[in-house]
């Protein structure tokens, strides 16, 4: 992550940072509906961002991007849809707030005892926290959301500790966990020592199949082995069963640069998942890196997708 308050400030336009609404239009070109559905939920989301007692930093303290915009947009294989995950607070305001703003920026359905958030809550109480939570939502055939929760200390909640032998592993330090509202979450760690060996046995524990997961790899990642660190992505059920497994790394931890990113990721995408792909990655050249996160994921039903995050420009 780069230091923020070297970074030029951008226009903002009522709560979206000029990026994010430049990005949103391209999107509307492939997408409207969608595109649409995400702008009107952003601009609820990073609405207190625009009444900071710190302007001059409000928009770009974040650490989802390397410049510090507080929004993050991602593209996949799996499906044609918009994806972002955003800030949800002011950078003044204390980390240990931001999960319950998260929630209300959501509209999470309290009333659910599935959506029950309580256990997150308790696991971040009088902790040192590296963000807080973010806020983040899918619209494709409507609109899903998940709310992330910072992961103090590298600890799961007791809750999650003996869901599946895997989260005890003494070589993952869990850094988040993607919560959904019926109960299910996303748990990411980091790893110092996994290979490629490694991955494709944990790929076969978790699935019962490594081939589609480790194909996609292969067709990705241009070096011999996965670089080090990396990071992971268990989804389980709610009831703890897995889902899906995803490997990532930083896109310029494998590649050259942003082009050289862009012209692999043009050979996976198909229909209108390419184009979702071009409007995000289309955007002006700023001479920063764009991409952020890549990886690829394979679930329990056979299917294997190629995934990124995108910095809007």
């Amino acid at each position: 992550m780069t230091n923020a308050a070297y970074v030029m400030p951008f226009e903002v336009t009522g709560a979206l940072p000029a990026p994010v609404a430049a990005t949103l239009r391209r999107l509307r070109a492939v997408l409207p509906a969608q595109a649409d559905a995400a702008q009107t939920m952003l601009g609820r989301v990073l609405a207190p961002l625009a009444e900071s007692v710190w302007p001059e930093m409000a928009w770009r303290f974040s650490s989802l991007t390397n410049t510090g915009v507080p929004v993050e947009f991602a593209w996949t294989t799996r499906e044609a849809a918009v994806r972002w995950t955003a800030e949800v607070a002011a950078p003044e305001t204390d980390d240990g707030e931001r999960l319950a703003i998260a929630a209300r920026a959501l509209d999470w359905p309290l009333d659910s005892p599935s959506a029950d958030l309580a256990t997150w809550f308790e696991h971040q109480r009088d902790c040192r926290l590296k963000f807080g939570a973010w806020a983040s939502a899918r619209h494709g055939d409507g609109t899903a959301i998940k709310l992330y929760a910072d992961l103090p200390s590298g600890r799961l909640p007791s809750a999650w500790q003996g869901r599946h032998p895997v989260l005890n592993s003494t070589l993952l330090f869990w850094r988040m966990a993607g919560v959904n509202p019926d109960g299910s979450v996303e748990l990411y760690a980091r790893t110092h020592d996994l290979d490629l060996s490694g991955l494709a046995s944990l790929a076969r524990t978790l699935l019962g199949d490594a081939a589609p997961m480790m194909s996609q790899l292969a067709a990705l990642m241009p070096g011999s082995d996965l670089p080090r660190p990396s990071g992971l992505s268990l989804a389980l059920s709610a009831s703890g069963e897995p889902r899906a497994l995803t490997w990532f790394t930083f896109a310029k931890a494998i590649y050259r640069d942003d082009a050289q990113v862009a012209s692999v990721l043009r050979g996976f995408g198909q229909g209108v998942s390419a184009q979702v792909y071009a409007a995000l990655a289309s955007g002006p050249d700023d001479g920063r890196w764009r991409h952020g996160m890549i990886g690829v994921g394979g679930d329990i039903a056979g299917n294997a997708w190629v995934q990124c995050g995108v910095r809007p420009t």
